[in-house]
């Protein structure tokens, strides 16, 4: 139990999967663009870790201080002080984010940061060649190689990167061969879904015995 906590999982017994025929659960996993890359990987993590070894206030003020440009999204206010995030706003940042720390840091940390965000772009390729996955599986090394710099310059406190979203990254390649392009699992739909059927119908009632009420709504 402790082993499963210090990697930051948490253990099911028995896993509902255990006794189901002609099965292998390692077979049904998906890519998740959102919540594995755009969330996971790089805002809970990359930038986490960037913003420790540059600063709260530096990262704000390259933010505040970036001009004004046709299809980038200027952060006015910075980051820092944003608790909820869209995809639309991860991907907003991963424009921006490597041209934003360069200069401010390492060029160790720019190489790496610049190594995950080509690894999230040619994630989201719509079609892929064998030259498009060797390049994915490029950025990927590059990661590996340099990454060691964030325990080194203090931005990852812990001194391994066991990070099951980091270790998911290295199936990509394979998954996307077996199942295609990883849009094709995209969750946009069906958390749309969530906000026509859940939101909505709470917003619509008062409140107060919510349940019966979403219920006779919808």
């Amino acid at each position: 139990m402790k082993e499963f906590k210090n990697l930051g999982l948490r253990p099911i017994f028995p896993p509902f999967w255990a006794t189901l025929p002609h099965t292998d659960i390692f077979q049904v996993f998906t890519p998740d663009l959102l919540h594995q890359l755009h969330k996971g990987v790089f805002k809970d993590h990359l930038v986490q870790w960037t913003t420790r070894i540059m600063g709260e206030n530096e990262v704000d003020g390259h933010f505040k201080l970036m001009s004004s440009h046709h299809g980038l999204r200027h952060f006015k206010n910075g980051i820092s002080s944003v608790s909820q995030w869209t995809g639309k706003e991860h991907k907003e940042m991963e424009k921006v984010f490597v041209g934003l720390i360069s200069g401010g840091v390492d060029q160790r940390v720019v190489r790496t940061v610049c190594a995950v965000t080509d690894f999230i772009y040619y994630s989201s390729l719509q079609s892929h060649t064998d030259h498009s996955l060797h390049a994915l599986a490029h950025a990927l090394d590059e990661f590996h190689e340099h990454k060691a710099i964030f325990i080194e310059m203090g931005g990852r406190k812990a001194t391994h990167f066991n990070i099951p979203k980091i270790h998911l990254m290295q199936h990509y390649v394979e998954l996307i061969r077996r199942f295609s392009s990883a849009d094709r699992f995209n969750t946009k739909s069906p958390e749309r879904l969530h906000i026509n059927y859940a939101k909505e119908a709470y917003r619509a009632g008062n409140k107060k015995d919510y349940i019966a009420q979403m219920t006779v709504w919808l």
